[in-house]
């Protein structure tokens, strides 16, 4: 894929303004998205963010460090969707809600784009991206505990498994319903996963 780094920069940034940092790390997650991992180059990300050279490596000494920004932004966007609503679930049908509605697919796509073009292909941004999804497991599985506290799923569930299954189910959800551009595949999928959770209901 050939393309003009070149095109249409944003205004050159002044390293010791707050949003610089930010700016940059979504410059670069741009990048990412649409060329690959090989396009996260110095030069490459100067261009897309109207930096220096100078400037960038005042923001990022360590080139790498670029990619985990990249996932812990990602991550970030994903905890403020989530939490709140996550920290809301007080019942099954709490927690159906959440992973049927409209937020959750669009938070879950936040961290699962990154995977095919992260995993297997640079090691600190796919420890990074292990590490994100180790968080938003554990933000689940926290509410899937609290509802096996109030009695609403029986003491043999394991609210980590349960967890990692329903995150299982968006990603994989998303994948379908990407390829064959049906949302059907995707309903179908978190479906199957939320019966698996309410088989564990008393």
């Amino acid at each position: 894929m050939t393309a003009d780094w070149n095109d249409g920069p944003d205004p050159r940034l002044d390293p010791s303004e707050p949003d610089s940092r930010a700016r940059v790390v979504a410059a670069a997650t741009a990048l990412l998205v649409r060329h690959g991992v090989s396009s996260l180059s110095s030069a490459h990300i100067q261009a897309a963010a109207g930096v220096s050279r100078a400037e960038l490596e005042q923001l990022f000494p360590d080139p790498d460090a670029i990619t985990e920004a990249i996932v812990s932004a990602q991550l970030d966007a994903v905890l403020q969707a989530q939490r709140p609503r996550l920290d809301a679930v007080q019942c099954l049908d709490d927690l159906e809600q959440w992973l049927f509605d409209p937020p959750t697919p669009a938070a879950g796509r936040a961290l699962g784009s990154l995977i095919h073009l992260l995993a297997d292909r640079h090691d600190r941004g796919h420890r990074a991206l292990a590490k994100a999804f180790s968080q938003w497991k554990t933000l689940l599985a926290s509410a899937l505990s609290r509802l096996q506290a109030t009695g609403e799923l029986n003491r043999g569930a394991d609210p980590e498994k349960l967890a990692i299954g329903l995150i299982a189910a968006l990603q994989g959800g998303h994948l379908l319903a990407h390829l064959t551009q049906d949302a059907d595949q995707l309903r179908a999928t978190l479906a199957m996963a939320f019966d698996q959770v309410r088989a564990h209901a008393p």
